[in-house]
């Protein structure tokens, strides 16, 4: 018996459902993973300066020498809070654009993408204060854990409110793409499974289809990480705390007045591409069983809900 998905173009879930499923499913999916959310961020944040080899371990044991374990866990509670709103919102703005967008016959694909993007959108504008907090956290290499109230003051004198969205419409723009690829790539397959299955009902074919959510992770990511890497950089360039990044502080104050394209270009002929992509390794080991919690432990909670 195939099993129903409630992500499928024409399936009408109500709202309320979907938002509290999706928030589930998004701090299900923070669980755990909160270290490889720190060091994947800061090897992003941190210029590659020339001769340099500053890798995965590099980055766990500098934070371990310098702030102790609980480094690893810095921005875990914004980061939190952030996976609560952002799954809420991506999950329950899905289902609000699914059905209002459904009739107007997209194929299914295409639909995927479209809500995806929106639903990306819609999330990434009502948790972006958190995101811009979590990247703060995890820039701040003192060993005394950074207080949210104290962050916030900071952001406050610095740009004031606005300081809260610095860099979200460039978040949005990554995050759109993001979700809709990883949404549209997920429903794809799931699809094509689901027609193939009917002539051949094979191993392959099941193992593809439990695999259709890793898969939506990684081409996602592949396709988005250097925009988010831009946009990393272009948060710590507004903030004090660059300056425990680097002695070369002059990068990042030359991010100030840049767009989130041109500072991807300038990492490119400063670092080479490789900068771009720091940090990919880390980010698939996490996004992979993230999105593969997120979007199963959704489908359960919705079940659950539902009864």
């Amino acid at each position: 018996m195939t099993q129903r998905d409630h992500l499928r173009k024409g399936e009408d879930v109500a709202v309320w459902r979907s938002l509290v499923a999706g928030s589930l499913s998004g701090l299900t999916a923070r669980f755990g993973t909160a270290p490889m959310d720190t060091i994947k961020i800061r090897l992003q944040i941190m210029p590659l300066q020339s001769g340099e080899h500053f890798g995965i371990f590099d980055v766990i044991r500098d934070i371990m020498k310098k702030e102790g374990i609980r480094g690893l866990w810095k921005g875990n509670v914004p980061g939190s809070i952030l996976y609560v709103i952002y799954g809420g919102t991506q999950f329950g703005s899905y289902s609000m654009f699914n059905t209002i967008l459904s009739p107007i016959g997209w194929s299914a694909p295409v639909h995927s993408f479209i809500v995806g993007a929106l639903s990306g959108a819609t999330s990434c504008v009502a948790s972006y204060p958190f995101d811009v907090l979590r990247t703060r956290f995890v820039a701040d290499r003192n060993i005394e854990l950074s207080s949210i109230t104290k962050t916030l003051r900071e952001i406050l004198h610095e740009k004031g409110v606005k300081g809260f969205f610095k860099g979200c419409t460039s978040s949005i723009v990554t995050i759109t793409m993001t979700t809709s690829i990883m949404f549209s790539v997920y429903e794809s397959i799931k699809i094509h499974c689901e027609h193939w299955k009917t002539m051949n009902d094979s191993h392959w074919i099941s193992a593809l289809d439990h695999c259709a959510g890793p898969i939506g992770g990684v081409v996602s990511k592949m396709m988005t990480f250097p925009l988010d890497t831009a946009r990393r950089r272009m948060l710590i360039g507004h903030s004090p705390l660059a300056k425990g990044l680097t002695t070369q502080v002059h990068i990042y104050e030359s991010y100030k007045e840049m767009g989130l394209l041109r500072i991807g270009a300038t990492i490119l002929r400063r670092e080479g591409i490789y900068a771009l992509y720091r940090g990919v390794t880390m980010a698939l080991f996490k996004s992979v069983p993230s999105t593969t919690i997120c979007l199963y432990s959704y489908e359960w909670f919705i079940k659950c809900i539902s009864g």
